[in-house]
This record gives structure tokens, sequence and C-alpha cells, in this order.
């Protein structure tokens, strides 16, 4: 059995932090990143791109900051996705051909240098994956972000928008009569 947890008086009074966890929000303020203009030349990059920043969204982990780690992950995809397709057309095991000393062509079989670029992207995506939060073991370590710094905008009609849009005040009628009479006592 572990020892109780020290209230923050019996803290103070020991000069000792408490070693629970820290709080379980961010200091990252949430958002959702600009689309980046190199991935608009492709739909199937762009759709992976916003498909990523709403699933984000959904866990509340999304920031701005988070766009060159998503673009970078929809670059590599890119790169897995074409090699993937050429690996299946090739097959895992080629024939090259290669020249000898006396310059004599000689066929020699070997694994598809695809399968590596494969590989390599793979685990760049994993990684990427893991960094954002979306893998079975990160996604606990995931925090969520701090809350936007964009106030939304208040609806029309309500009390809010009423406060954040006051109306200006009306001139101040002066009534001729009033004034007639404050001009003869003078």
């Amino acid at each position: 059995m572990g020892r109780p947890i020290k209230s923050e008086e019996q803290h103070w009074l020991d000069n000792s932090r408490p070693q629970t966890k820290a709080s379980v929000q961010s200091h990252v303020p949430g958002g959702r990143p600009k689309f980046p203009s190199d991935l608009g030349n492709d739909p199937k990059l762009r759709r992976l791109f916003k498909d990523l920043c709403s699933l984000l969204q959904e866990r509340r982990v999304l920031s701005k900051g988070d766009r060159d780690l998503i673009r970078l992950y929809c670059f590599v995809y890119d790169r897995h996705r074409r090699n993937v397709a050429m690996l299946r057309t090739e097959g895992e095991v080629v024939t090259y051909v290669r020249l000898d000393s006396n310059g004599q062509p000689h066929d020699q079989v070997k694994e598809n240098i695809r399968v590596k670029i494969c590989v390599a992207a793979e685990k760049q995506m994993a990684s990427i994956l893991s960094q954002l939060g979306l893998t079975p073991t990160a996604k606990d370590r995931a925090r969520p972000t701090g809350g936007s710094t964009e106030k939304p905008a208040a609806k029309p009609g309500t009390v809010a928008f009423l406060i954040a849009n006051p109306r200006p005040a009306p001139p101040p009628t002066i009534d001729p009569v009033l004034e007639a009479d404050e001009g003869e006592d003078q």
C-alpha cells in the first residue's frame, strides 16, 4: 500500500512538490491548420489531410502547429501508395541485368528496391501517426488542446451579441423651449 497523498498545505509546509500527474489539458491552444498549398494538386492528398484533421479534431488534439507534420504524412503516404502499386506489378523479386568485368551481361535475381522504399515509408508513417497521437499506445498520452484563443462569434439576437455589438448612443435631443428659457435667465 502506498503513502497517502499530501495536501497542498502539507507540500507548502514541507517545501516539496506533488508527484501527481500534470494537468490533463495541454497549454497549446486548439485550432485547425490551414491547408498547405503544395497539396492542392492531388485530390487524394487533400482528402487525406482533411480526414486526419477531422480525426484529430474529434479527439480534441488538433492544433495549428500540426500542419507541417500532417503535410509530411501526406507526402510519405503518397510515396508509399505509388511504390506499392509499382511493387504489385513488378513483384517482390525481380531480375536485374548486371555486367561482369568483361562487359558480358548476366541476369541476377534480387529483392525489388521498392520493398525498401515501402518499408521506410511505412516506418515514417507509423512514427508520424504516433507523434500525432493516432496509434493505440499514443492515444492515451495525447492531451486535449487548450481552449481556442478565438472567441466564437455571438449569434444575432442573443445577449452576448448585444454586449459585443453595442448600438451607438443616439444624439441628445435639445428641447428648443428649454434652450430659450436658459438664455433669458442669463
